[in-house]
Formats: C-alpha cells, sequence, structure tokens
C-alpha cells in the first residue's frame, strides 16, 4: 500500500530535476538574460555578465553553438563584453573563443603569426600557446612554458596619463578586430583599462569645427600612424606632443613592428558588422592625408597640425560621462571590437611593486574586415 505512492513520488521527483536541469541548461545558454549595465552611469555602450552560469570553455562553446553565436552578436552590438568567474579557462578556450571572431585562416596553422604582439611595448608569448601573449608587472616560472619578468610597459607615467588607441592600428593591416584580456592576479587598487565607445564619438564629432579650422572634413581624413622611436604623449592620451626616430628602424624594438613604414586609417569608419558609424585610433599620429589622394601624395596636414586635429576630433567622446572605468577582479575577461571600442592603460604609479597580470590576444583579421571609410559608404 505504501509501495505505490512512494514510487510515484520518486517518479514525480525525477521529472521534475529533469524539467529543472533543462532550465539550468537553458539558462546557460540565453546569454542575453544575462547581460547587465557595466555602471549605473554607463549605459550607452559596454554590457557585464555576473553570473557562474555562461561557460566560456571550448567544450561549452561547441556543445551550445547558439551561445557562440550570441557572444558574437551581443560584442558587436556593445562593442564590449566583461565577464565575470572565468577562472578555469585554460588557454585552449581562450583561443577557441577569440577564434570566434575575425581570425586570418591561411596562417591558422602558424601559431605564432597568428596574433599580433608588437606595439608600443613588446610582451612575452606563451610558447605552448603563441597566440597569447602576457601583459602587466609580473614574474612568472614555467607558466606554459614561459619563464620571464616584465615591469610593464607604460612605466613611469605620472597618475591621470592616459594613451587611447585601437590595437594594432599603427603597423598593422589590417588591424585586430577583436582583444581579449583575462585577469590572473590584480592589485587591491589601481591597474584599471579604460574603455570609451568609438560610436558615441562619431556622433560627438565636431565636424564643423574641424573643417573651419583645419580645411578638411572629418570623413574626407585619413590618419597616418607610425610607431616612432621616442615620442611624447599628450596627458589626455588622444596624440603625440614630440616624437622622433621609427621604432622599426632600430635593432632593439624593430623586430616585434609589423609594418615599419606605418599605417594609413580612415578616421570615421563604417564597423562591417553592426553598420554603425564609428571612429578608430590611436595616439600614434604622424600625419593626415585626405582620402581622396594617392598614398604618395603630401600630406595636408603635418605632425603638429594632425595631432591637435585628431586630439580636437576624439576629445568630446573622451569627456568623463562617457568613460568606462574598469577595476579588474581576478577572472574577469574582457573581449572588445577595435571598431566599436577604444581604450587605454592607466599609470602603473598606485601599485608600483605588485603583481598584475593578464593574458591576452589580439587576432589577426581578415582583409575585409579592415577598418573601411564611412564616406565611401554614404557616396554610394
Amino acid at each position: 500500500v505504501i509501495l505505490g505512492p512512494l514510487l510515484q513520488h520518486t517518479k514525480l521527483l525525477k521529472q521534475h530535476n529533469r524539467i529543472f536541469l533543462q532550465y539550468l541548461s537553458c539558462k546557460r545558454m540565453m546569454l542575453q538574460s544575462h547581460l547587465r549595465l557595466l555602471s549605473p552611469t554607463i549605459t550607452h555602450f559596454g554590457r557585464l555578465v555576473n553570473s557562474n552560469l555562461i561557460d566560456l570553455s571550448k567544450s561549452s562553446l561547441l556543445a551550445n553553438p547558439s551561445l557562440a553565436q550570441e557572444i558574437v552578436s551581443s560584442l558587436y552590438k556593445f562593442g564590449l563584453l566583461v565577464f565575470r568567474n572565468q577562472t578555469r579557462l585554460k588557454p585552449s578556450d581562450e583561443i577557441h573563443l577569440a577564434k570566434l571572431f575575425s581570425h586570418h585562416p591561411s596562417i591558422d596553422n602558424d601559431d605564432e603569426n597568428q596574433s599580433y604582439t608588437g606595439g608600443a611595448g613588446t610582451q612575452h608569448r606563451l610558447p605552448q600557446y603563441p597566440q597569447i601573449a602576457l601583459v602587466g608587472s609580473y614574474s612568472v616560472k614555467d607558466f606554459y612554458g614561459l619563464t620571464a619578468e616584465s615591469k610593464g610597459v607604460y612605466n613611469g607615467w605620472p597618475l591621470g596619463q592616459r594613451a587611447w588607441h585601437c590595437d594594432g592600428l599603427a603597423d598593422t593591416h589590417p588591424p585586430p578586430d577583436l582583444t581579449t584580456m583575462r585577469c590572473l592576479s590584480t592589485p587591491a587598487q589601481g591597474g584599471e583599462t579604460l574603455f570609451a565607445s568609438s560610436v558615441k564619438a562619431a556622433q560627438l564629432l565636431p565636424t564643423a569645427k574641424l573643417q573651419s579650422t583645419h580645411g578638411i572634413h572629418p570623413e574626407d581624413v585619413r590618419v597616418n600612424y607610425k610607431l616612432f622611436d621616442k615620442y611624447t604623449i599628450a596627458p589626455e592620451g588622444t596624440h603625440l606632443l614630440r616624437a622622433e626616430g621609427s621604432k622599426g628602424e632600430t635593432d632593439e624594438g624593430g623586430w616585434d613592428v609589423n609594418l615599419k613604414e606605418g599605417t594609413s586609417v580612415p578616421l570615421v569608419i563604417k564597423e562591417r558588422n553592426s553598420g554603425k558609424k564609428s571612429l578608430v585610433g590611436t595616439y600614434h599620429v604622424a600625419s593626415i592625408s585626405h582620402l581622396d589622394d594617392p598614398l604618395d601624395a603630401p600630406p595636408r596636414l603635418v605632425f603638429e597640425e594632425a595631432n591637435r586635429y585628431v586630439a580636437e576630433a576624439w576629445k568630446p567622446g573622451f569627456e568623463e560621462e562617457n568613460i568606462y572605468k574598469h577595476q579588474w577582479k581576478v577572472g574577469d575577461l574582457a573581449m572588445w571590437s577595435n571598431r566599436l571600442v577604444i581604450h587605454t592603460a592607466t599609470s602603473t604609479k598606485s601599485y608600483e611593486g605588485e603583481e598584475r597580470l593578464h593574458t591576452r590576444i589580439r587576432m589577426r583579421a581578415m582583409e575585409e574586415d579592415a577598418p573601411l571609410a564611412w564616406k565611401f559608404f554614404v557616396d554610394s
């Protein structure tokens, strides 16, 4: 008499557990339900995913292709995604995640050249996973084959110094679309990364002022960039005050410069995946040309005026209310599109002597994902 109800109760419990597991599985795959604002004041770009239910491992993304698709679509919608609690990821997981985005298939078997690690400062790569660089101030021993130490790239900065840039823009064509960084160690205070929306900056462009002052419309601008050997960055981080030489011609840093002659990139672009109007830039400004001019034509604006132009173009987008300051936590994985978001490191002075360690991937993009001038789409 008792056995019948017990069996029925057990059957109901199993059914309930099965439904609950299906619910959890569904919740794990639905990224949208976990997206939160980065901060109460930053609503126009970026989203935070503060949930243990989102698993970014390779096995999870292969098992849940809909989750992988949501990650890609959400990144191009918001520009920046920050995932908390990703402490269990392995290097192979981070590489698989990065490969959801634009990467050059012709070098799939050339791991060492699959990602971009050059730029203003050289970073150590993981020998077992050379697509991944370590960034920060650290000392590691046999970390996936790497034994090395680094004092960081931007040492000696005063507090408040910035260096706004889209990764790879000054010496790589096409420059990386995606950047990922995962926090392995961080100081109790300091070490923030600052982000701003390049889409918002495009909306706030002082077009009339730029054209009347400098004689060239922002949508006609092609900025010529170069990695200089020695230079001084303006405190606000948008441009250079002085520069000399070429890093690509030096014995010390030339090996890590992709294009010694620099690059020439439209200021105002159309982001290919979202169709959004955006700005791209970096502080390594050499001169400015007109989009309609031949590549070998003399620039319209040389060093000093070109740098003033770039500073004025970005200034409204870098007002403090438009900037998100990310205070890293161990396990954070941030990923952003370099066509939709621009970023800067901050001074090491507030945590001098403490460890700050991140992995970073910047995949080499496909040719069709190079920055495309907005003007050519409007004119057509």
